[in-house]
């Protein structure tokens, strides 16, 4: 009974690498530093100075009950690359066997790092370091926990740079422990990272860019191919993020005259970046959820690394049913309905967007069935299955009326009486109408 229905529409470096982030070879990895020291006896007033690396469990944190005026057992170590924070964990427990206060004091940011010294709250007390801050009353075993990131700012092989902490006794500041992390500078002598952009969708036919920055974090000038592949029917392509066309280079977003083809990185010194996007194209005529991995690879002389993608085709699938049902005799909307002259049917037709876009310009015609007449009043759009409740408003639901023997609606938000409107993904508009059977 349906026709003519229309539809438009330094933290931690993992040295082996991770399968989006980075691959990296060939890098000292991190390293653990202990160098013996005493332990000191329990006092009424003793702060207790725990250290691990962030990646860690609790089970390894060092220093429990050691009580150290220089920092010996108390020490972690480990590598990271210039701007790539090395992340530590720093626990101020209370040791003593009365409630107090701590000072928390440190020699502040070495030359060539940015610090951050994060409370639990997620305030950087980096600058209060030097000069030192109280913390609040510990009862006796409560602890405070502190994120300390260390990120090196330039490639400087085998650097070493020391973060030490000191906390002393409010109440009795002859009671100090101390604990030291240390942050290496690694290289290697080929090494790279590829950013990892996340998966994206579109409607068929559109054209997805993705952004990627690919980084020598070797110590030698290194140049890098740049591959893409994509499942047959995808088109993929790489372009340089060169801001040609009035655009700005290196900003991530693809502009309209950023089309130079990229095949390679050029040289890179180390610690040099190159950006460029991979352009997804979405087959038309996809049907909604279709998706396509594609892989981007990056290879240099004694390096390699890739990223891979998933793209997603988002389109509306619009879904059209037909019910009735008999208002004199009674009953439930079925997909038909027996009737005697004079009996009043009603009649349900759904509407409904199952896609993962919306559908726009959303239209529906159906001739009035024959050998009734449509009583007035009766045509309306709701959003209830049941027929029962009032009308849904034009500008979010839509218009209907009968013209020329035709029940006709235009549905969605924004439909006006000449065009249809939009129907979001998930949404079911309901058209009634009632017949009086002759």
């Amino acid at each position: 009974m349906f026709s003519d229905m229309k539809l438009n529409k330094i933290n931690i470096i993992v040295m082996a690498g991770s399968w989006r982030a980075a691959l990296l070879r060939g890098c000292c990895g991190a390293l653990l530093s202990l160098l013996p020291g005493l332990t000191q006896a329990h006092a009424g007033y003793q702060p207790d100075l725990l250290v691990k690396l962030a990646s860690e469990g609790d089970a390894a944190y060092l220093g429990a009950g050691i009580f150290e005026t220089t920092a010996q057992l108390q020490s972690k170590t480990q590598a990271a690359f210039p701007g790539t924070a090395a992340s530590y964990r720093i626990l101020l427990r209370n040791g003593g066997d009365q409630p107090d206060s701590f000072l928390l004091r440190g020699a502040g940011t070495p030359n060539g790092v940015t610090l951050s010294f994060l409370d639990q709250a997620g305030v950087d007390r980096a600058a209060a370091l030097p000069s030192g801050f109280a913390t609040q009353t510990l009862a006796p075993g409560e602890s405070v926990s502190f994120l300390v990131q260390v990120t090196p700012l330039a490639f400087q092989l085998g650097a070493s740079f020391r973060v030490g902490v000191e906390a002393d006794s409010v109440s009795d500041p002859a009671r100090i422990d101390q604990v030291k992390t240390e942050t290496v500078a690694c290289g290697s002598s080929a090494a790279l990272t590829i950013s990892a952009p996340p998966d994206g969708f579109g409607p068929p036919g559109r054209v997805v860019n993705y952004p990627y920055t690919v980084t020598n974090v070797g110590n030698t000038v290194n140049s890098f191919a740049l591959t893409a592949a994509s499942p047959a029917g995808w088109g993929s392509a790489l372009y340089a993020d060169d801001g040609a066309g009035g655009g700005v280079a290196g900003d991530g977003v693809r502009q309209a005259g950023e089309n130079l083809v990229s095949a390679s990185t050029g040289p890179l010194a180390p610690g040099a970046s190159y950006r460029f996007f991979l352009a997804v194209q979405i087959p038309a005529g996809s049907a909604d959820g279709a998706r396509a991995d594609t892989l981007v690879g990056v290879a240099g002389t004694g390096a390699s690394g890739f990223d891979q993608v998933a793209t997603s085709a988002t389109t509306a699938a619009i879904s059209v049913a037909e019910s009735v049902r008999n208002l004199t005799q009674g009953g439930a909307f079925a997909p038909g309905a027996d009737a005697l002259p004079g009996d009043t049917l009603e009649y349900r037709m759904s509407v409904t967007n199952s896609g993962s876009a919306p559908a726009s310009a959303v239209g529906l015609k159906s001739a009035v069935p024959a050998g009734g007449a449509t009583l007035p009043g009766s045509l309306r759009i709701s959003t209830s299955p049941l027929g029962e409740g009032g009308l849904c408003a034009a500008p979010a639901c839509g218009w209907v009326g009968e013209t020329g023997g035709s029940i006709v609606a235009h549905l969605g938000q924004g439909a006006t009486e000449t065009a249809g409107g939009s129907l979001a993904p998930g949404t079911t508009l309901y058209v009634y109408f009632r017949v009086q059977v002759e």
